[in-house]
């Protein structure tokens, strides 16, 4: 069955780099030791039907190529760069790339002429994930826009338990700060890779802050969701992927967490 990436949005961050957002590099929470990236999240019996209802894919926009590692590729150093080729820039003019090395944060690619280097990264399998951002660094929605590859660093050691033929979740923002006026209508954006067109309508994402599930979206929805206006101090704000009746899939980083700090 053929797939494509899809890209889902919810908004909980304001520009990174602007006065009022919230900062591009992100904190993220410890994980129990005792889950790993395709550990399914906790179980939940029924899950409230979708609060936004999806839209179809934008078939056209900017697209985002991974040229260096390929496929498949064993590389033979721990430090790992990581090549684009974009085309179809569109007109924003703070458009960018950012570049994700399995669950680690975002890094912002203002020039994709130049690689993204991951210094001591360790022996095993690993997923690189390159995707068009626009200016306020929510993804762009068209499948072009997010390239995603599998690769091997070469070595001895256990790297983490990964599945190529599962899909996978990428938590893009939040950022690590934001200012209180930020912080009144802050986005979430994240995608999902690897899952079948025909199989969306199976798929869920849930979306906590600090413990409280806040809405749960169909899996091919895009559109911008705002979480409630954050207070002072840090705030956890939870991804999980679920079926349409609330219980936990496997996929690769089923659950992201993240702290965002209100100052």
């Amino acid at each position: 069955m053929k797939t494509a990436p899809i890209l889902l949005s919810v908004l909980l961050l304001a520009m990174a780099k602007l006065p009022l957002g919230c900062g591009s590099r992100i904190q993220q929470s410890p994980k129990p030791a005792a889950m790993g990236p395709n550990t399914p999240a906790a179980q939940a019996s029924v899950a409230p039907e979708p609060v936004v209802k999806p839209l179809p894919l934008p078939a056209t926009g900017p697209m985002v190529i991974i040229t260096s590692p390929v496929k498949d590729e064993e590389v033979n150093s721990t430090d790992v760069g990581v090549f684009l080729e974009v085309k179809d820039w569109p007109g924003d003019r703070g458009a960018h790339v950012h570049v994700v090395l399995d669950d680690l944060p975002p890094e912002d690619v203002a020039d994709p002429m130049l690689p993204t280097v991951f210094r001591h990264v360790k022996p095993g399998l690993h997923v690189a994930r390159a995707f068009a951002c626009r200016s306020d660094h929510v993804s762009y929605k068209n499948p072009a826009a997010l390239a995603t590859v599998w690769f091997r660093v070469a070595g001895e050691g256990k790297g983490a338990p990964l599945d190529p033929a599962a899909p996978t979740l990428t938590f893009n923002q939040p950022g690590a700060v934001c200012s209180r006026d930020a912080a009144k209508r802050l986005p979430v954006d994240f995608l999902l890779s690897g899952v079948a067109m025909d199989d969306l309508a199976a798929w869920r994402v849930r979306v906590s802050l600090d413990g409280e599930q806040k809405f749960v979206l169909d899996a091919s929805n895009y559109l911008d969701v705002f979480l409630p206006p954050l207070e002072a101090g840090e705030h956890a704000v939870r991804l999980e992927l679920m079926d349409s009746r609330g219980r936990a899939m496997k996929a690769n980083f089923a659950w992201s967490e993240r702290i965002v700090s209100v100052r």
